[in-house]
């Protein structure tokens, strides 16, 4: 039995991965067999979640708002170029340090799934305010138009990394990380970004 709230819903999320992972189909995720699995009512089951794509879409909110709060309090302590470079480097350090084992199929869910998809979006315009705002304070001197268009190359680096990282094993992942770093920094080195 399922005592506490936090462990049913992840206990549920694990659940609808594995029935996604078996079956290869959003729609073989039913609520009912979930709750019965857990041994809990639909009904309690259902005071968390309203469906599988409400199951995801909350899934990928948790981990998305933790990565927020650490980075934010990274941001929150910097005061010179070089805290902001670290603020800025520790978000990916924590986005790979955090992945699940289950990261593919988040992703996945949240490239296919309406309510995730417009959720990824308004995360990816957070993301790239935040990479604004840190390479704006943490390679100073950029005149707008490169800050703005390394910002944007930035992004979208970014997105791809994810959809690459997450089918990798966890020791692979920070392989890339390292290579990853090093393009970036790089790039953000560039004040002209001809």
């Amino acid at each position: 039995m399922v005592k506490t709230p936090s462990k049913l819903k992840d206990r549920a999320v694990k659940r609808a991965i594995n029935t996604l992972r078996k079956d290869k189909r959003v729609e073989a995720i039913n609520l009912a067999v979930i709750a019965n699995e857990l041994e809990v009512s639909l009904d309690e089951l259902q005071t968390y979640y309203s469906s599988a794509e409400d199951i995801f879409l909350k899934a990928q909110k948790k981990d998305w708002d933790s990565l927020h709060r650490y980075w934010d309090k990274q941001i929150k302590k910097a005061k010179t170029p070089g805290d902001y470079k670290d603020a800025f480097e520790a978000f990916f350090e924590r986005f790979v340090e955090t992945l699940s084992d289950d990261a593919d199929l988040m992703l996945e869910m949240s490239c296919y799934l309406p309510a995730c998809i417009k959720y990824r979006e308004r995360n990816r315009k957070k993301v790239r305010k935040k990479f604004l705002s840190l390479i704006k304070k943490g390679w100073p001197g950029k005149d707008d138009k490169v800050l703005v268009r390394q910002t944007e190359l930035i992004t979208i680096i970014f997105y791809g990394f994810i959809d690459h990282v997450v089918h990798l094993t966890k020791p692979e992942r920070f392989k890339l990380l390292r290579d990853f770093r090093n393009m970036i920094n790089l790039q953000l080195q560039d004040r002209k970004f001809f």
